[in-house]
Order: structure tokens, then C-alpha cells, then sequence
């Protein structure tokens, strides 16, 4: 019979297991953040250069370029076909999405009518309305985005000003306003 201590490590061990491994769609190492030169210039390996092309659009409007760079020079379109290529659930979720904007001609409208097509998509996924697919797939796509840019260098480094693996002699103490 199994006490309650070895019971409660075990679920310890399963609810870590879990965490680790849903927490990132990619391995750790893979993180942009954690290398030290750019992508190599690689053909997709999920999208074909049409809907790579419209990947790349619309994280360019969900990140763009400011004073800082944005999501596509910061290669985050490559990173969102390196995590589609490797999960045929999110791949299923992506190709809806796609023929769903192809069917709209998303890439003939105008920045003004692109944004009024995807922002009622937002809203709905910032308040947790996942049932279309249409939602799911911005959802997917907007939060892919947030992920690439914020490991990759350029978000991490230089947007964030992240200075890992730097020694500290001290640590600030927290003070309330």
C-alpha cells in the first residue's frame, strides 16, 4: 500500500512532467533568445511561400516596426513555421485560418480594412471566445507572435533589456509605491 507522501510525489512528478512539456510547443534550447547569431535564410518547412508571405503580413501588423525592430525582421515568421511544422493540431487550426482569409482576400485589402477584419478576431480571443476557428487561428497566431518576438534577440535583449547571466553582488529589496 502506498503512503500519502509517495502518492503526492508522484502526482508531483506527473503535474511537472505536464508542465514542462506543454509549457513551450519547442524544446528549451530552441528559444531565440539563447542564440547569438540570426536564423539561416531556410526555405518554410510547413507553409508554402504564399501562405508564408501571409504569416509574415500579419505579424508584421501585430508587431510592427517602430523605433525598435518588429516580428519580421526578428525572424519570428520562421519561428511560427517551426512550431506549425511540428504539431498537426495547430497545423489543422493555421491551414482553416488561412483558406478563411484567402476566402476574405485578405491580402488585397487595405491596412484599414485588414485591421477592421482582424479586430473583432482579438477581441474575441483576448476575452477567451475560442470557438471559431477563425478565433482560434488569430489566437494562435497572435500568441505564437508574442512568443517568437520575446525570446528572439531583438525582443529579448534588446526590447527588454533581459541581461541574463550576469552576476549580481546584491539584490534590490521591493518597495511599494
Amino acid at each position: 500500500m502506498s503512503t500519502y507522501s509517495s502518492d503526492r510525489r508522484s502526482l508531483l512528478k506527473i503535474f511537472g512532467a505536464i508542465g514542462a512539456t506543454c509549457a513551450y510547443p519547442f524544446a528549451s534550447d530552441e528559444l531565440y533568445g539563447q542564440t547569438t547569431a540570426p536564423l539561416p535564410e531556410t526555405a518554410p518547412h510547413f507553409f508554402n511561400k504564399s501562405d508564408f508571405a501571409v504569416i509574415s503580413h500579419l505579424v508584421g501588423l501585430i508587431i510592427p516596426e517602430t523605433d525598435s525592430v518588429g516580428a519580421v525582421r526578428a525572424g519570428v515568421p520562421e519561428y511560427i513555421d517551426m512550431v506549425i511544422a511540428r504539431n498537426a493540431e495547430q497545423q489543422a487550426v493555421v491551414a482553416d485560418g488561412l483558406h478563411w482569409l484567402a476566402a476574405k482576400n485578405f491580402m488585397q485589402l487595405d491596412d484599414a480594412a485588414q485591421y477592421a477584419l482582424l479586430e473583432p478576431l482579438c477581441e474575441a480571443a483576448d476575452s477567451g471566445n475560442l470557438r471559431a476557428r477563425n478565433v482560434q487561428f488569430f489566437a494562435l497566431v497572435k500568441n505564437l507572435t508574442a512568443d517568437g518576438y520575446y525570446t528572439s534577440r531583438t525582443g529579448l535583449i534588446d526590447e527588454l533589456g533581459y541581461k541574463g547571466n550576469t552576476p549580481h553582488t546584491g539584490f534590490p529589496e521591493c518597495r511599494e509605491h
